[in-house]
């Protein structure tokens, strides 16, 4: 289960804080979450695989993994931890120091269920107001996958062997049953 506190906080603080726990900001409220299952790392990493592998081939940018903090919104401040993220060649150049959390929101945000994390749906509208062209939703359970736009209504996906497109990654496309390393 998710922790919210109620003093303000802020992207640099998060850096001092303990290992061993998920941290992100939601509107100045830090958020503390335990750390992910196998469930939800082996999918990840499912994606991180199909995604790398046609943005190593068509160089459109770089995808990254493992909850990177991508800074949404200052004041307040809102910074979400990214399970899969992709950011294009363009928006790469907007990022001028890449050690730290990204001012520079991505263009398409993963992100896989977890029932530890307290409102995926909250999360997902950030993202869209932040400027992310797209958020994918991977649901375990469900075997399913949403697309959310920019007002757009969600898409979702059920069928193992429904091809995924996005306009997001041009030419990109596969079977939702890969995203799940199936």
């Amino acid at each position: 289960m998710a922790v919210a506190t109620k003093k303000p906080w802020t992207a640099d603080e998060l850096v001092r804080l303990p290992d061993g726990w998920r941290y992100e900001i939601d509107e100045g409220e830090l958020v503390i979450m335990p750390p992910a299952g196998f469930d939800h790392g082996d999918f990840t990493a499912s994606v991180t695989v199909v995604l790398g592998s046609f943005l190593k081939e068509h160089r459109l940018g770089r995808i990254v993994a493992g909850e990177v903090g991508f800074r949404l919104r200052a004041d307040p401040e809102t910074l979400r931890g990214a399970d899969v993220a992709f950011v294009s060649a363009e928006r790469l150049a907007g990022i001028p120091d890449r050690r730290g959390f990204s001012d520079v929101a991505p263009d398409l945000a993963v992100e896989v269920h977890d029932p530890s994390e307290p409102d995926l749906a909250r999360k997902v509208q950030q993202y869209l107001a932040a400027g992310v062209r797209g958020v994918w939703v991977l649901d375990p359970a469900g075997r399913t996958l949403t697309q959310h736009r920019p007002g757009q209504q969600p898409v979702v996906t059920r069928q193992p062997d429904a091809v995924v497109e996005d306009p997001v990654l041009p030419g990109f496309s596969c079977h939702l049953r890969d995203l799940f390393g199936e």
